[in-house]
């Protein structure tokens, strides 16, 4: 739960800020382009996943130490082994094959989140 918080608030509201950009620039058309629409999904959730991604990289660590015998480690306690044995970059590891994950996902999920603001009219 605790990393959905800051995943979602910058995702939607960076997607929302780009939406917003793009209708007061004038264009002729009320709906983005196709183009314009995959650079802000992809943009957003970028966003949302690097604010996001040190939660997901602790909790990982979490799961695959919960199988060694004797380890007790809190959140916290694995946030600073983290970040004293790599630095700031070791809570980013990984980040590239998960991005790879995800942003099909987030595309998916704006097609359908645009979908449903037409059709409840919002």
């Amino acid at each position: 739960m605790l990393g959905i918080i800051p995943y979602t608030c910058t995702d939607l509201a960076v997607y929302e800020m780009l939406r917003c950009l793009w209708l007061k620039s004038g264009r002729d058309m009320e709906d983005p382009s196709g183009l314009v629409s995959l650079s802000s999904v992809t943009l957003s959730t970028t966003c949302g996943q690097m604010a996001s991604y040190p939660l997901t990289s602790v909790r990982t660590r979490m799961q695959a130490q919960d199988t060694v015998e004797g380890s007790n480690l809190t959140m916290c306690g694995v946030f600073r082994q983290i970040l004293a044995q790599q630095g700031c970059p070791g809570l980013y590891r990984g980040m590239t094959p998960h991005l790879l994950k995800v942003l099909p996902a987030g595309g998916i999920s704006y097609v359908v989140y645009e979908a449903m603001k037409k059709t409840l009219g919002v």
